[in-house]
């Protein structure tokens, strides 16, 4: 069922309109590029993980350990998006991908790049509020409790767990 969509200023600024397609791929193909994508994503995360050097040796549970098994988690994932994609007819997809949501997602890539560079040069409290509202921007959210309050919550309750309770260095 279509539902209009109401007009977002973002689309309108970089051009976004979404035409019907006239080609949708098959859901099957796109499903098993999203896994691959997955599996990929998984993998790398193994091999990042094994770069860490520990700082003492023979601790089983190192810095190397949660980034491991999240790794193979992901992976795993993959591999299960796989069997889903065999398994499933192939048919053509009615919720095929627009072009707002790839400029959607290709702008969240990006300013999740941009948030890992930024880190090294500005507060993790900083860069954490920043990327909360500019990725809230970007899927829709425009009101004060959109872009201010919202990512004001998700930066305390990540900088609690993380730079209080676990004591990481942020």
């Amino acid at each position: 069922m279509n539902t209009p969509v109401e007009a977002n200023p973002l689309d309108a600024a970089l051009g976004v309109d979404d035409a019907a397609p006239d080609s949708r791929p098959a859901s099957r193909r796109r499903e098993l590029l999203i896994a691959a994508g997955v599996i990929a994503v998984g993998g790398a995360s193994i091999a990042l993980a094994f770069a860490v050097v520990p700082a003492t040796g023979g601790d089983p549970f190192g810095p190397r350990w949660w980034p491991t098994v999240l790794g193979a988690a992901i992976a795993l994932l993959g591999v299960l998006l796989v069997g889903v994609a065999i398994r499933k007819p192939d048919a053509p997809s009615e919720d095929a991908p627009t072009k707002r949501g790839l400029v959607r997602m290709l702008l969240m890539l990006a300013a999740i790049a941009a948030y890992g560079v930024a880190w090294y040069y500005v507060h993790f409290v900083v860069v954490t509020l920043l990327l909360a509202a500019g990725l809230t921007y970007v899927l829709g959210g425009r009101g004060w409790r959109d872009l201010i309050l919202f990512p004001v919550i998700v930066t305390v309750v990540l900088y609690g767990v993380f730079g209080l309770l676990l004591g990481v260095p942020l």
